[in-house]
């Protein structure tokens, strides 16, 4: 006997002619008042999302947290039919627990693909981390870089691949203090940036090829990643990267994932080909790093 999950899943999919991708997720705010993402409704696309978000394994506990993101299943009429909330990168649970606990997905890249063409683009920077991962970029000890020579200060500046406009100046302060700067001197820095390079695509390029260097996590998100997301303001990167040759560049596609979450990019005032587009450009990637396991499938559903 199968999971009873896969009985329900089977009904709820069958009448299934809408699914609404809803902001937050185990909260208690009513899905109907919550910010829509994205609307699926072709058939070939909510079959695609059938698969990928009922494959895996489901396991004997829940996630605590409440979820980043809420698929809303519904009916014809708009009735709602079932609801999953996404946690991490690569679990959803399924009606807040009553069949179990999270199923662990065996293709997370792939659902948040599809959700990222469907407008979501932001999701996909929930994949940073692994990407990072795989690529070895874990934090060592000293966790930032240093100010000053030495192979654990300016010997880190030329390994990041940090342009070399800004190499002497970054040399006075640490990836920490990067995070810290006040605006004139990243003001002073983009000049500095703009001036060794005058094309805004190139310049885009190469902070992208820094930002998808830097170890994970702190150096990332708190330290030289910050101040690297402030010189992309203004910038395209995702035209930048179309136009370039880099789409099987891992580090310019972990410097996308990461530039995607930061602040300067909100879900809300992306666009649906913005959002394509950038799936497209990180897909063969995330394919080669991140491919599906082929040993977690529906059929291992635990029988309960």
């Amino acid at each position: 006997m199968g999971h009873p999950v896969e009985k329900w899943w089977d009904e709820v999919w069958a009448g299934t002619r809408l699914v609404e991708v809803l902001a937050g997720g185990e909260g208690p705010e009513p899905l109907d008042e919550r910010t829509v993402l994205a609307r699926i409704d072709s058939a070939e696309a909510l079959a695609e999302l059938r698969a990928l978000s009922t494959r895996g394994t489901v396991g004997d506990d829940r996630c605590r947290c409440l979820g980043s993101t809420t698929l809303a299943l519904r009916g014809g009429e708009g009735q709602l039919l079932g609801r999953a909330s996404l946690h991490g990168n690569d679990a959803l649970l399924w009606e807040g627990g009553r069949f179990c606990g999270n199923l662990d997905l065996a293709d997370p890249a792939g659902l948040l693909l599809l959700l990222a063409r469907q407008g979501t683009a932001r999701r996909l920077a929930l994949l940073s981390t692994r990407l990072a991962y795989a690529l070895e970029l874990r934090e060592g000890r000293p966790q930032f870089r240093q100010a000053g020579g030495g192979p654990h200060g300016a010997g880190l500046l030329e390994a990041r691949h940090v342009p070399g406009a800004l190499r002497r100046r970054l040399r006075e302060v640490s990836g920490r203090e990067c995070a810290d700067l006040d605006a004139a001197r990243v003001d002073e820095l983009s000049g500095l940036l703009a001036e060794a390079e005058p094309d805004g695509h190139r310049r885009a390029l190469a902070l992208l090829a820094w930002l998808g260097r830097l170890p994970e996590p702190m150096e990332a998100g708190w330290g030289e990643g910050v101040l690297a997301r402030a010189l992309l303001r203004g910038l395209d990167p995702v035209a930048a990267a179309a136009g370039s040759d880099g789409e099987d560049d891992p580090h310019l596609v972990l410097g996308l994932l990461r530039w995607a979450d930061s602040a300067e990019t909100p879900e809300e005032t992306a666009t649906d080909m913005d959002a394509g587009t950038l799936a497209d450009l990180v897909a063969p990637v995330l394919r080669r790093f991140l491919p599906p396991e082929p040993g977690r499938v529906a059929a291992e559903l635990p029988s309960g």
